[in-house]
């Protein structure tokens, strides 16, 4: 059973502006001008950003699927 704080992290993630910030990022990366340092930065934030919504859509699956076997 997960913790307090870890129900609350997840309560606390917002997906939607994880993604929005994805699409800043790649944006950002795709642009000429951005430097080697600034582009590695991103791209480390982009993962882990990625790994976050990742982690959060299996949580909600997994969620989804414990609703439905009590449904039936």
């Amino acid at each position: 059973m997960p913790s307090k704080k870890e129900t609350k992290a997840k309560e606390e993630f917002d997906i939607e502006k994880a993604l929005a910030r994805l699409e800043e990022i790649n944006e950002s990366l795709s642009k000429s001008g951005t430097s080697l340092q600034e582009s590695l930065a991103l791209y480390k934030e982009g993962v882990e950003l990625a790994d976050k919504c990742k982690e959060n859509l299996e949580g909600v699956e997994k969620e989804i699927k414990i609703l439905s076997a009590d449904g039936e």
